[in-house]
Parts: structure tokens; sequence; C-alpha cells
């Protein structure tokens, strides 16, 4: 017996009402979606085919709020004295670009048929992002093979790339999904 738990407006994850470990529920999980969303199984995760997200716009305002909340650094929420600092004015945190990324990736359609994240590294910060920048997202999946412990699903290792209207690299990293199989009908 199962239940499902609402993720966004289209997107259900059923959760079974008895198991006793993190692997346990991965692999009694599966995702439930609504009609109208198209999903990308593992079987379907096609390897170096890049995905581009939509233009996010960032603000002063933006960069100021999220820092003050998380990583309250003078050349991220005074734009005063980030004018004297290293970067020469007000810069995003870079665990807010972090952020943005997670974001985009979960707008992205066709959904992933996502059960876990299992990992996120590898991040480096090429160039500072600024109020006024587009960043768009590209990622890319680099490798994938069935997991060898959970029958129904597969691993993907994807690598992500922030941009900004510039064409310049803001952000790389990467990460590894473990990702549900096709449902068998």
């Amino acid at each position: 017996m199962a239940y499902c738990i609402p993720l966004s407006l289209t997107t259900y994850i059923a959760i079974p009402t008895v198991y006793t470990s993190a692997l346990d529920l991965c692999a009694k999980t599966q995702l439930c979606y609504d009609d109208r969303m198209s999903i990308e199984y593992f079987e379907d995760v096609e390897l170096h085919k890049k995905h581009r997200s939509r233009e996010l716009y960032l603000t002063e305002k933006d960069i100021i709020d999220f820092a003050k909340q998380w990583d309250p650094q003078p050349f991220h929420v005074d734009p005063e004295l980030a004018k004297t600092a290293k970067f020469g004015g007000l810069i995003a945190s870079g665990v807010h670009l972090i952020n943005i990324g997670q974001k985009l990736i979960n707008e992205r359609r066709p959904q992933s048929a996502f059960i876990a994240g299992l990992a996120l590294d590898d991040f480096k910060w090429m160039t500072p992002a600024r109020p006024g920048d587009a960043v768009v997202l590209e990622m890319e999946a680099v490798s994938k093979r069935e997991s060898k412990s959970i029958h129904n699903a597969g691993i993907v290792r994807y690598v992500y790339k922030l941009f900004n209207q510039r064409g310049e690299e803001l952000l790389t990293y990467k990460g590894t999904a473990l990702t549900q199989k096709r449902p068998q009908s």
C-alpha cells in the first residue's frame, strides 16, 4: 500500500506506508505523474545531449535578500561596500547560484523520473554573477548505469553549467541522480 505526496502541481511521489531504510524507501518508491506531463525515465536519458533552461534574471534585491539570510558577506549584501571589495561591485553568493541551478533543473521538461539525489560535487565558481545578469543552465548526462541494488532504477551522472547573458561560465558542478526506470505494463 502506498500514498501519493505532491511535489508540484503535476508531480507526485508515492511513498510506501512501511519501509525500513532510505534504500528500502527508494526500492519501493514509484513516481506518479499527471497525464499532462512528459517524463524522462532512465531508459530515455540520452548521453551527451545538452539541455538549456530558460533565462532567470538576477536583481540586486534577489542577491541581497538571499545573502542576508544564507551568506551575509559584505560583497553580497552591501552595494556601496562591495564597490571597494575584490570584485568591484555586488555579486551573488555561490550558494545562491547553486539554488538557481537546482530551480532550473527542476523546471526542465520533460521532467526527470527522479527518485533521489545521490551527490552534488566538483563545484567551480568561474565568474561572479551580478545584478542584471540573465542566468541560463546547461545540463548534460555524461554517464548512466543500472542500479545494482534497486531493480527499478538507474544512476545518471550529469554535468551542470550556469552561464550569464554574455556566455561566460558562472558555475560548473556535477550531480548524480537515482532515476526511475519505465514502469512495466
